[in-house]
């Protein structure tokens, strides 16, 4: 951490030198290479007077020009920083506290060591010339406040400038002000003390030496950052297209509010250093965080050996909250000939007056986000969505990190049952956290849609007792695998048993087999959970009810009766898992997420529920809201990752010998990959709509059920089926597609820091999480054999091939084939079952053959779903924002989901092979038709751009890479390792 000049002396580091010779090192290094600067702004070396007599102090600088004390400070830290390094403490991130920007934007590379002493000079002498002065308050911001508005006119002048902990506060203003606020402060006992700086900072008063400062430092050759910096002031990292000389002016002008932003800088860090003299900044993050490891070197007399556990890398990608930063993106390429002003060609009229710019902002998920929340929540969500992290397993047991990013989640929310009332909000948020972090993504749909969801809809709010679900002060679980039995749920063994006399639950595991699996292994928190059990009360087993449990007390350690075991990695969702089992637990009957049912005084149990799996299906009827707003995330996981590969293939050239030099993606295969991937993303768009309008139905009818199908398989379709099968649909068309697509962008498609190794693991992890998709289309394909099975026979088959539409680029004509193509599976599932029947066999004798045919049929009709919600759309993506040529988008995606079923086409006869041959001509043809629009496509289906951007974005991408990680381009090459 390099802090500002608030907290700057020379006493210690005088004493620290002799006895640290990597320190005495780097000082006279850094001073040897700052020193040149000194005659320019007519200040004094400072590399002589350290090792001088009598020992230097920072009174004496004070005497000297304006600009000197800033060059003693800048040199003094950009000299810790490299000496604590050199002694093998390498920062894996730089925080930086208004002037410390200067020094760590040199430590990160932006400039040379004289030019940052420029940048420091330079504004000692710009801050000297205004005056004024700061003042530090010993109370909070909301206290602070209330003083200057109580303090009258004469402190008008007079800013709250930095928050540095709850109770801290620094002021800003002339002196006039400073001495009124003072007086006022100490008549209400609050300390105030002038601090040593003549002059005053983050106060808009400094516009004007902003404005010089910013002009100054554009004159300098600066260079985006080699290493992570994060901007206290700004609130954000630095990334490759950020404006540095804007951003270091904004010091001068801008408070800063340390506890606010300190989390997403300094997010898992195992060990927080500060790169000063002092020890003010250290202190403070102790205060905010009193579990977090800080050292200040120099004040505590305690220097650092070895380096600290690896923290992980922010996204390189521009912050989503910096719209002030910079300028706008470059207006794309409409038809890729290089010039971004011509009009498109024939297809220009399908954008509908919208430039791809305007595209891209209705897509993308931020700005919806916007629309949803008060602008600064938004902003603040913004915020902590561009902090993408991922913990080491190694640090599983103590990773609170997903938790305490819940927490912020939750402060620029409405209360939690509020934002599961809300689709569109809820979906939003969906989209952006599986976007920034799909770990995130998991804890918030654990903790709002399946905990709070659950809450919500078994009329259990009341057992959230002060709300601290509600505000994700308590993170919330769901609970209901148990790990020896997988995905099934049809036979949960936990045990609630009721206690008439007490009127309490006992929570039991009866053997190790039925432990439940979450993520709730990080210990030091709170943490709560809504748990599934059986319901046992006399002799009368009641069913699956949900009881809140608490799973640790407040202090963060397991509650009493709760054991759980060791973390247990999931690289697909790199979360703390464990297993967690229940040894007479007990929870107050108010916690029982009773749903309607009651037990009377002699302890005999009433529940309106008509059956057994009437009340397992009403139970996990919060699923409804996951499987309604899962396909949105997909969607938008489809959307970025097609993307991302689209901009990567564009900028490619061939090596091969057919066609050297040629763009790569004038190869039909890669076409059909990256277009088709493109038109799958818009299918999946028609589909998530659909998936919220079945449960917008569900909702307007006030019942938890949807069509009943037999729970043989799992309760997931019986709980409802469409929507069960959007998420199967949804859930295994991502993961194909992004595999695709990681394949397609070779080895930059490996790589963690691009996303899609993430988003597939995501993707892939939800082909069992949140209801078993094969267990799904098992029930399903079994219902429908049975509907068709019920139906009058003998008769024609159900569709007529002949009848189906003749050109396989026309939008309807593949929902057209795959309800045939269902009509004859059903049909044949459903004589293939009676044949058995009849035959004498039951259950699984009867079944145990037919299940792939079951499967196959539960897919297609799967697949019929997303057809429909597809071809019927009006030329958008089911929100009102319109995809240019959606009609051609879905047939291709029709085309490509041909191609994968032609054998069941081919073998029921729906499909002749002459038809099945013709279908990669078609699929070329639309390509050919999709060509020129596709930035506009791009821009309307990417819904990440600005939350998400990767290296594959960028028109360099090698260089994009290269800066991420921290190695230099051929322009600059210093940082290469040699031999």
């Amino acid at each position: 951490m390099f802090p500002g000049q608030g907290d700057f002396g020379l006493t210690e580091l005088l004493r620290t030198l002799p006895r640290t010779g990597s320190l005495a090192h780097a000082v006279a290094e850094v001073f040897e290479e700052a020193d040149v600067v000194a005659p320019e702004f007519d200040v004094p070396p400072i590399g002589p007077r350290l090792a001088g007599s009598p020992p230097l102090s920072v009174g004496a600088l004070a005497a000297d020009p304006p600009g000197t004390v800033q060059l003693a400070l800048f040199g003094v830290s950009l000299a810790v920083h490299r000496a604590l390094e050199a002694d093998g403490c390498r920062a894996q991130r730089l925080l930086a506290v208004s002037f410390g920007e200067i020094p760590a934007l040199t430590a990160a590379g932006c400039c040379s060591t004289a030019d940052g002493a420029r940048l420091a000079c330079r504004l000692g002498q710009l801050l000297t010339g205004h005056g004024g002065g700061m003042t530090l308050l010993g109370a909070g911001p909301a206290a602070a406040a209330r003083l200057l508005a109580e303090a009258g006119a004469g402190a008008r002048t007079v800013v709250v400038a930095c928050v540095n902990h709850s109770g801290e506060t620094v002021v800003s203003g002339p002196l006039d002000g400073l001495s009124v606020v003072e007086h006022s402060a100490k008549a209400r006992g609050i300390a105030a003390r002038r601090l040593r700086l003549p002059f005053m900072s983050h106060h808009p008063a400094l516009a004007r030496e902003a404005g010089a400062f910013a002009d100054f430092a554009r004159r300098l050759p600066l260079a985006p950052p080699r290493r992570p910096v994060y901007s206290v002031v700004s609130g954000r990292f630095h990334h490759a297209d950020s404006d540095l000389p804007g951003a270091l002016s904004a010091c001068l002008i801008r408070p800063f509010d340390l506890p606010a932003v300190l989390g997403t800088g300094l997010l898992d860090a195992a060990l927080i250093v500060e790169a000063g003299t002092g020890s003010t900044l250290t202190n403070s993050v102790r205060r905010i965080d009193p579990r977090q490891e800080a050292l200040a070197p120099i004040a505590d007399g305690r220097w650092p050996t070895g380096p600290p556990a690896p923290l992980p890398s922010p996204s390189s990608g521009p912050s989503p909250t910096a719209s002030d930063e910079g300028a706008p993106p470059p207006r794309p390429d409409r038809d890729g000939d290089g010039d971004p002003d011509r009009d498109g060609g024939a297809e220009a009229h399908m954008s509908a007056g919208r430039s791809a710019d305007d595209r891209a902002r209705a897509a993308d998920v931020l700005t919806r986000l916007s629309g949803l929340l008060p602008p600064r929540r938004a902003a603040e969500l913004g915020q902590l969505l561009a902090d993408h992290h991922r913990a080491g397993h190694e640090a599983l047991r103590t990773d609170t990190g997903a938790h305490r990013r819940l927490t912020r989640l939750a402060a620029s929310l409405p209360p939690a049952a509020e934002v599961v009332a809300d689709p569109d909000l809820l979906v939003a948020l969906s989209e952006a956290t599986a976007l920034a972090d799909p770990s995130l993504y998991q804890t918030f749909l654990s903790h709002y849609i399946l905990c709070v969801g659950s809450l919500v809809l078994l009329g259990g709010e009341a057992a959230d007792r002060g709300g601290a679900l509600a505000h994700a002060r308590t993170k919330g679980s769901f609970m209901v695998t148990e790990i020896g039995d997988g995905s099934s749920h049809l036979e949960i063994r936990t045990e609630a048993r009721f206690d008439p006399v007490h009127r309490v639950f006992t929570l039991h595991t009866p053997d190790h087999r039925a432990a439940k699996f979450s993520a709730v292994a990080a210990f030091g928190l709170p943490q709560q959970a809504v748990v599934c059990a059986r319901l046992l009360t006399g002799s009368q087993d009641g069913g699956v009810f949900s009881f809140l449990v608490d799973i640790t007390g407040a202090d963060g350690r397991p509650a009493p009766g709760v054991s759980v075991s060791d973390p247990i990695p999931v690289d697909a969702l790199p979360l703390p898992y464990g297993i967690v089992r229940f040894h007479g637990v007990r929870v107050p009957y108010d916690r029982w997420l009773a749903d309607g049912a009651v037990i009377d005084p002699t302890g005999v149990l009433h529940d309106p529920g008509s059956s057994p799996d009437a009340r397992l299906r009403r139970t996990l009827s919060c699923g409804q809201g996951l499987w309604a707003t899962l396909p949105s995330a997909m969607a938008a996981l489809t959307g970025r990752s097609a993307a991302m590969a689209w901009r990567f293939n564009a900028g490619r050239r061939s090596h091969g010998r057919l066609a050297p030099g040629r763009p790569l993606l004038e190869y039909r295969t890669q076409q059909h990959a990256v277009l088709g991937a493109l038109a799958a993303a818009y299918s999946l768009r028609r589909t998530a709509r659909a998936a919220l309008a079945a449960w917008a139905d569900l909702r307007a009818a006030r019942t938890a059920d949807g069509p009943d199908t037999a729970m043989t398989f799992s309760p997931w379709a019986a709980v409802d089926r469409s929507l069960a099968l959007y998420k199967a649909h949804s859930t295994r068309t991502a993961a194909e597609v992004i595999d695709s697509l990681q394949h397609r962008c070779g080895v930059s498609g490996l790589f963690d820091h691009n996303r899609l190794p993430g988003y597939l693991g995501f993707a892939r992890a939800f082909d069992n999480a949140g209801g078993d998709n094969t267990l799904i289309l098992l029930d399903a394909g079994r219902a429908l054999a049975e509907e068709a099975g019920e139906q009058a026979r003998p008769g024609p088959p159900p569709a007529d091939p002949g009848g189906l539409p003749t050109d396989p680029t026309d939008p309807a004509w593949w929902p057209a084939v795959v309800t045939a193509l269902q009509g004859r599976l059903a049909a044949d599932l459903a004589a293939a079952s009676s044949a058995r029947a009849g035959a004498g066999h039951r259950d699984l004798e009867l079944w145990n053959p037919l299940l792939e045919d079951a499967l196959e049929l539960g897919d297609v009709h799967a697949r019929r779903l997303a057809a429909e919600a597809a071809a019927g759309g009006d030329g958008t993506d089911g929100s009102g924002r319109p995809v240019p040529q959606a009609a051609d988008l879905a047939a291709l995606d029709g085309l490509r989901q041909a191609r994968r079923l032609a054998g069941p086409l081919l073998a029921t006869g729906v499909l002749a092979p002459a038809t099945v041959r013709d279908l990669p001509a078609a699929m070329d043809a639309l390509c050919d038709r999709l060509h020129r629009a596709l930035p506009d496509i791009v821009a309307a289906l990417d819904p990440g751009a600005g939350l998400a951007r990767t290296s594959l974005d960028e028109a360099d991408r090698t260089a994009a890479l290269l800066t991420t990680h921290g190695a230099a381009t051929d322009a600059d090459d210093r940082t290469w390792s040699t031999s």
